[in-house]
């Protein structure tokens, strides 16, 4: 049962890193929001490798809208190309 918590941690990783290296390429985006995404994972997969399940969920799911949310944030315009 451990390792169903490792997969999503680490899935859960993965996306926020890759969301980031995109974003990074087109602007520069606030580096805390994929901190504490990171964190809950590391976190959640603490806790659900010693018997905290429930909040091992929980936290994901949220760290999941959170990745969901930063995902569907508009790009930022440039103040120079608004000219």
């Amino acid at each position: 049962m451990d390792s169903i918590f490792d997969a999503l941690s680490v899935m859960l990783f993965l996306a926020t890193t890759g969301l980031f290296i995109v974003r990074l390429r087109h602007e520069s985006p606030p580096l805390a929001p994929y901190l504490v995404i990171a964190l809950v994972c590391i976190v959640g997969n603490w806790l659900g490798n010693n018997g905290g399940g429930v909040a091992a969920v929980g936290l994901l799911i949220a760290a999941a809208f959170l990745t969901l949310h930063l995902a569907s944030e508009p790009y930022r315009e440039d103040p120079e190309e608004q000219n």
